[in-house]
């Protein structure tokens, strides 16, 4: 998994079926699985953090699905 912008993230899922599995409780991590194949490889992850008294949110793809190239 590569480390990508919010945008680019969401830029990816565009009008794919994937949606949120969440994995952990802290740090918070989802794993954006396909809806229609969920043992498939994931789609992305998202991490959120705290940092500096703030919520930040990592967000990263699978190779597979960079750059909006999604299936």
């Amino acid at each position: 998994m590569r480390q990508v912008s919010k945008g680019e993230f969401y830029a990816a899922v565009g009008k794919l079926n994937v949606h949120p599995k969440i994995v952990s409780g802290f740090p918070y991590e989802c794993q954006w699985i396909f809806l229609n194949d969920p043992r498939g490889p994931l789609f992305g992850k998202t991490v959120d953090r705290v940092e500096g008294g703030l919520t930040v949110t990592d967000y990263f793809l699978n190779d597979t699905h960079q750059s909006g190239g999604a299936e």
